[in-house]
């Protein structure tokens, strides 16, 4: 049986750990990306990475057998690079930013539900309706917008009386065809609405 290595292991090792942390942390972003904001809900996937990352490495560093010290360390030293190089290309690179990070989408447009945006992003009704009243709004018409966010959050903007268009800070959201302005998803084409808000007019009369 191999003894176990408590504090160093070969520096082959510590290399193959290295060299293993990147692949997993880059397998892991693809993996987060693909299913979903809901995955990492109120973090970004990188933070949710590391956090869920660490902890697991240092636990195995601290009870394992056949894991050294040395090997967590490296292995958590390993994905914090990769963290702090993943949000540098974020930050200089729009393109690399759109491969890694999901974009914010439109889930509600004037009161209305859009559901097709719901259903991508996996948000009930009932979730929307509670960010409503967290956002101390009690009718759905006196919401002009509903968009998740990269992090999961549901952001509730009021009535302003603004258009899609006009909304400066929606720029870079993705709104279905069919509402305007943002990064369109012409996916499928223009996305029905949920019935109108009550005792309100619907989306398409309202602008």
């Amino acid at each position: 049986m191999e003894q176990a290595q408590t504090w160093v292991s070969e520096p082959y090792r510590l290399f193959q750990v290295v060299l293993s942390a990147a692949v997993f942390f880059a397998f892991i972003v693809a993996l987060t990306r693909l299913s979903g904001k809901r995955t990492t809900a109120n973090m970004n996937n990188f933070d949710w990475i590391i956090t869920v990352g660490i902890g697991s490495l240092m636990a195995t560093g601290i009870l394992s057998r056949t894991v050294s010290m040395l090997d967590a360390a490296a292995a958590i030293a390993a994905l914090a690079a990769m963290q702090w190089l993943t949000t540098w290309g974020v930050l200089k690179s729009k393109r690399f930013a759109q491969l890694v990070k999901p974009r914010p989408r439109l889930l509600m447009h004037d009161g209305a539900m859009l559901k097709n945006a719901m259903e991508a992003e996996r948000v009930s009704a009932d979730e929307l309706k509670s960010a409503l009243r967290e956002a101390g709004i009690v009718r759905r018409e006196d919401a002009d917008w509903i968009v998740i966010e990269t992090s999961g959050v549901l952001s509730v903007i009021q009535r302003d009386g603004l258009t899609v268009e006009q909304a400066e800070l929606l720029d870079g959201v993705t709104v279905p065809e069919g509402v305007g302005g943002g990064d369109r998803d012409d996916r499928g084409g223009p996305e029905p609405e949920d019935e109108a808000p009550h005792g309100g007019q619907s989306g398409s009369d309202s602008r």
